[in-house]
This record gives C-alpha cells, structure tokens and sequence, in this order.
C-alpha cells in the first residue's frame, strides 16, 4: 500500500508541472483550449492562466517540491483535493485530473 502513496506523490508532482506548463501557455494565450470562466476576451485567459500558475506553484510548494514559505500549506489529501479542484475549475485539465487522482492516492495506507 505504501506503493500506492508514492504513485500518488508522484501524480501530484507531475500533475503540478503540468499545471503550470497549461497556466503559461494559457496566460500568453498560446492555443489552449476549454470554456473559460470569464468569457471570451483578451483579459480572460491572462487571468485564468495567473490564477492557474500560483495554484500550481502551491501545489508544488505543497508536495515539497519547491520552498516557497509565503506558499506553504500542510501536505495531506485534502488540501491537495481541494488545490486539484480549483485547478480543474480554472481550466487546468489534465494537470489538475492527476493531482485529484494522485490526492485520492493519499488516503490509501
């Protein structure tokens, strides 16, 4: 089982770098695609992809991957979860779809 907790500290490292690869390209809006929250318009990916890029730092921070104090949050399940959802809502795909499955990965002991 102790397998299944690194397969999941893994997803969520790898789902993170994506998220911030995602949050870039959308932020400099180089063909990303999905329904956005804030509408068609010029403003509208800068601001998801901000928004994409600091939770993916957060989640990198989270996993200990980077060290950034001001960022730091405790390293369990939920937090995770919950960093993963809002990633998904802010147009973060499959980035965001691999820190929610490796955050589920957590519970397993």
């Amino acid at each position: 089982m102790a397998d299944l907790k690194k397969i999941g500290e893994l997803l969520v490292i790898i789902g993170g770098i994506v998220g911030l690869i995602l949050g870039i390209t959308q932020a400099l809006n180089l063909g990303t695609f999905g329904i956005g929250l804030w509408g068609i318009g010029i403003l509208g990916p800068l601001i998801e992809g901000i928004i994409l890029i600091i939770l993916s730092l957060i989640v990198l921070v989270t996993s200990g991957v980077l060290n950034i104090p001001a960022l730091k949050f405790d390293n369990n399940w939920l937090v995770l979860l919950i960093f993963g959802i809002l990633m998904l809502l802010f147009n973060g795909g499959i980035g965001a779809l691999l820190v929610i499955i490796g955050a589920i990965l957590y519970v397993v002991k």
